[in-house]
């Protein structure tokens, strides 16, 4: 299924009403409409107790429809994948300073991929594509680059993204139709860094943060869903950030504290050091190169 093809589904596609209301709670500060969270309760309620399928579901259908819907990029020994929140652009988003503080760790060793889907509001549908997209990405790369290795970056709904692509189907909210990532992709995951995760289970050992571990996401995942990538994952929550907090007090700042708040740095610097455990092993460069320091905000 070819680049054009896939943005002409997107642009045929719709969002269940229940679902607005979340895409405008994802949005970023200064962008997001006003949202009453006992009304995006009702609808995400709504949802979950009666999900109907997205027409996603079908388009994106991994048996279907098996043709990858993308197509490979350089095989550098590094992949970093971003996936954005809610409105972001691609470019200045969240996850850019992670993704180039890990570039500039490894020079001429990572090629960095902004995740090709809506982030819009249409989550359902959107979200759908973006788990079939970053399925088909690893999957394609672990086939076109045996050596390629990956490091995967999400904020918010790509937080959900990046999640719900790795987890079982049945314990997925979106993309339960679209395919899953082969054994060989998996094990070339090396590092997974989520921010303001709509789908955060507060008791998780991965996660890093002020939040009350007592206090799921709006849409949690299923326990042990991502435990197969326990020590590979971070997943940062903040005290207030009704995301991934379920917070009934509605205040978006928190969930735009982790522009400012050290924790990019913090995941950036996880990732980084999960690549020094790895190690490339090449001649010209028998150095290991040093690595950023974690900030005090982790816990860790």
């Amino acid at each position: 299924m070819g680049e054009q093809n896939v943005r002409a589904i997107a642009r045929r596609l719709t969002l269940p009403s229940a679902l607005l209301v979340l895409g405008a709670a994802l949005a970023l500060s200064g962008c997001a409409a006003p949202v009453d969270p006992s009304e995006t309760r009702e609808s995400l309620s709504e949802v979950t107790e009666d999900p109907a399928p997205p027409e996603a579901d079908e388009l994106y259908d991994a048996e279907l429809h098996p043709e990858p819907v993308v197509d490979p990029v350089d095989c550098d020994p590094y992949l970093v994948v971003t996936a954005r929140g809610t409105g972001e652009p691609s470019q200045g988003q969240l996850l850019s300073p992670v993704a180039r503080t890990i570039s500039q760790a490894r020079p001429g060793d990572v090629e960095t991929l902004d995740l090709d889907y809506p982030a819009d509001t249409d989550v359902k549908e959107g979200g759908t594509i973006g788990v079939r997209t970053l399925v088909d990405v690893l999957n394609v790369q672990a086939e076109a680059c045996p050596d390629q290795r990956f490091v995967l970056l999400g904020y918010s709904q790509g937080a959900l993204v990046v999640g719900d692509a790795l987890a079982a189907p049945d314990d997925r909210m979106v993309g339960p139709t679209v395919g899953t990532v082969g054994e060989d992709a998996l094990d070339r995951v090396l590092a997974i860094v989520l921010y303001g995760d709509p789908r955060f289970v507060g008791d998780e050992e991965y996660n890093v943060g002020s939040f009350d571990p007592a206090t799921d996401g709006l849409l949690p995942r299923p326990d042990d869903a991502l435990d197969a990538f326990g020590d590979r994952l971070r997943d940062y929550c903040v005290a207030g950030d009704f995301i991934c907090q379920s917070s009934l007090d509605f205040d978006e700042e928190p969930h735009v504290e982790y522009y400012s708040n050290g924790m990019q740095g913090d995941g950036a610097a996880f990732a980084i050091t999960r690549l020094d455990g790895v190690g490339l092993e090449r001649d010209d460069d028998p150095e290991p190169r040093p690595s950023p320091s974690p900030s005090s905000r982790t816990g860790d």
